[in-house]
């Protein structure tokens, strides 16, 4: 069983195995908007399937404007997202995970 910790949300006693309890947890989900909100639509759906192929075949480098990763490079079975531009309008195209969500080497 994974260490119990107490939940990040200020004033929260629960412990829990995750970040947060499930109950912060669920208030965060709901607070991010739907999929669709956060500009995850068909279209974008579309985009993804459209770079699946080359990101599977290992041809495809990390378009994130920066790259955590050791390797720029997206290999096979590396889990990657599609990239939107700054301003949501457009997509930069396939990047690293890591990359792409803001974690930073080390973490």
């Amino acid at each position: 069983m994974p260490a119990q910790r107490v939940c990040a949300e200020p004033g929260c006693p629960t412990l829990t195995s995750a970040r947060r309890c499930d109950d912060h947890q669920r208030q965060r989900e709901q607070a991010r908007g739907t999929r669709q909100q956060r500009g995850y639509d068909a279209a974008h759906d579309r985009e993804r399937e459209r770079w699946r192929p080359r990101v599977e075949r290992g041809e495809v480098d990390c378009q994130a404007s920066t790259c955590v990763m050791p390797e720029r490079r997206i290999q096979p079975g590396q889990d990657w997202d599609l990239d939107h531009t700054d301003d949501r309008r457009g997509y930069r195209g396939p990047a690293h995970r890591p990359c792409n969500r803001g974690w930073r080497r080390g973490q």
